[in-house]
């Protein structure tokens, strides 16, 4: 009979107890502060003075303390986490948004969530999934939306709302200057070229920024007392090529000479400006253009594009801001804060010399 050889077994590893991760009481014994303190700079940094806060942020890093997000909204009934729904995502301005609104979420202490009007289901998800264990909303409609702002209402949430003032109680708003801002480009547009001959090129008729800024183009107009023809404000879309339509429909003997474009964003502005330099229509010599956001092809263009420069991070930040200050106190007065626009001169309007019409 065949002699049976036996492999010994390899001894199993000897385990280690693991090592106790570091608690709030190891953070606050560390930084001579209460567990209290941490748990106030942790949820609300700003309200911790900044020796101490510099204080428990070296314990904290020194420890690699993290704190269990799950167990203190047990506790608070708080998740820390706050929602932004946006009509888009797409784009400089929209990033540039949120860019500002992560990183003041960040420092109050909070994540943020972001969701688009262009999934078609956002009342839906504002309600469920991840935006339904949210402390807090910021919604912004650019256009009539009644079902998305029940939706964002009825979640019982507190709501702040970006670039419009819906007057509801206990509702915040943030909102661009945009008539400020278009008063201050169509009168440089007017300072060289007759009202008569001054065109708005707006987004979509519905959208609340393209009202205002067509509305101001309008009564800069009227007080010098032109009343404007039905072709010289426009509506379309917020994409070059609609500028670009709208301009080479403009386009041909009976073009004026000089022709002064305001364009509602920088967008609509670049297709213009391409499509009059194609046709050999020099810019501006005799088109002068103003877009409206200063984004940042606007800089790089040839010639470089005027614009009103709408503050997108301080936006966004903003935002974020007023929404934890409700959270924070349901009961504070409802804030409207209004964010100033500011005119940026560059070549697209500014006749290259002084002879020119």
């Amino acid at each position: 009979m065949a002699k049976v050889t036996r492999t010994a077994r390899p001894a199993p590893p000897v385990t280690r107890p693991l090592a106790k991760p570091p608690s709030i009481e190891d953070v606050a014994s560390g930084a001579s502060v209460s567990t209290a303190t941490v748990s106030r700079f942790l949820n609300s940094p700003h309200l911790v003075a900044p020796a101490t806060a510099e204080r428990v942020m070296r314990v904290i890093e020194e420890l690699g303390y993290r704190p269990n997000r799950f167990a203190q909204g047990l506790m608070t009934r708080r998740s820390f986490t706050i929602g932004i729904v946006l009509p888009d995502i797409h784009g400089e301005f929209y990033s540039e948004l949120l860019r500002g609104a992560d990183a003041e979420a960040h420092r109050r202490g909070y994540h943020l969530l972001v969701t688009s009007e262009g999934r078609g289901d956002e009342a839906k998800t504002i309600s469920s999934g991840p935006f339904g264990l949210i402390d807090g909303l910021a919604i912004m409609l650019t256009e009539p939306n009644e079902r998305l702002w029940r939706a964002a209402k009825g979640t019982g949430l507190p709501v702040v709302s970006l670039d419009t003032d819906p007057h509801e109680p206990g509702v915040d708003s943030i909102l661009i200057d945009n008539a400020a801002g278009a008063a201050e480009a169509v009168a440089h547009l007017l300072g060289s070229v007759p009202a008569a001959q001054c065109y708005f090129a707006g987004g979509p008729r519905d959208n609340f920024d393209t009202i205002q800024r067509a509305r101001a183009f309008t009564a800069a107009l009227t007080r010098l007392g032109h009343t404007p023809r039905p072709e010289q404000v426009v509506y379309g879309s917020y994409l070059p090529e609609w500028g670009r339509t709208w301009a080479q429909r403009m386009l041909g003997p009976h073009m004026p000479n000089p022709i002064g474009v305001m364009a509602a964003n920088d967008e609509i502005a670049y297709g213009v400006l391409d499509a009059f330099q194609q046709a050999g229509v020099s810019v501006p010599d005799h088109a002068r253009i103003v877009g409206f956001d200063d984004s940042r092809l606007a800089s790089l263009l040839r010639p470089r594009l005027s614009t009103v420069r709408v503050p997108l991070l301080e936006v966004g930040a903003a935002a974020v801001d007023a929404l934890v200050d409700r959270i924070e106190n349901r009961d504070a007065p409802v804030v409207s804060r209004k964010l100033p626009t500011r005119l940026i001169i560059r070549e697209s309007s500014r006749p290259s010399s002084p002879s020119m019409p």
